[in-house]
């Protein structure tokens, strides 16, 4: 299981919240953006100590616009505030084959057959929460296949386009149609001329 970031070093990076409760108990319209931001920065700082402490690379931190975009969205979608920042500290771990196996201190979410709503991402999904009060650190695996579609699809549909968009260029990836990242941006722009036709 050494494949993974191991339970000692997500401990290192977990950081508990300023806000005085259990994420789940925190709500998101009753306590101020700017309290979330502040903690949220705090996050920020601290981590970045630990990361040049422990030479960790290849992680990434939400940027305040990405933490805006899905406050917003989770806002209008009634969700609160544990599954709003479920990820605002992320790894993306990549191999040849889906791992079968986890290690105990993960919950893992499988979407390699897609979200609720399909926009063609396949990964699995790892989250490790130190405790109730300590943000989630969510571990991304693109394996196989799934890599190159997911990398193209972060860069040009991702938070821009429709999910059937994604789910369409995800067919055609399936079957060969697309094999290359310019294929894959010359038919999302006839998908998209054809949107607007």
């Amino acid at each position: 299981m050494d494949l993974f970031i191991s339970e000692e070093i997500l401990d290192v990076l977990s950081y508990r919240s300023t806000l005085k409760r259990s994420l789940k108990q925190i709500s998101l319209r009753e306590t101020p953006l700017e309290d979330i931001l502040n903690d949220i920065a705090r996050y920020r700082a601290s981590y970045t100590d630990t990361l040049m402490q422990e030479n960790l690379i290849g992680s990434r931190f939400k940027s305040e616009d990405s933490v805006m975009r899905k406050y917003e969205k989770t806002l209008k979608t009634g969700g609160g505030f544990k599954q709003c920042f479920n990820d605002v500290l992320g790894f993306r771990l990549r191999f040849e084959h889906y791992p079968e196996q986890f290690p105990e201190y993960y919950r893992v979410v499988d979407l390699r057959n897609g979200k609720q709503v399909d926009d063609g991402y396949r990964a699995i999904h790892l989250y490790y929460q130190r405790d109730s009060h300590s943000y989630p650190i969510e571990v991304q695996l693109w394996c196989g296949k799934d890599y190159y579609f997911n990398l193209w699809s972060h860069m040009y549909v991702y938070k821009y386009k429709t999910p059937e968009i994604g789910r369409q260029l995800y067919e055609e990836y399936t079957e060969g149609i697309i094999s290359s990242e310019q294929d894959f941006v010359n038919r999302l722009r006839m998908l998209e001329g054809e949107s607007h036709g």
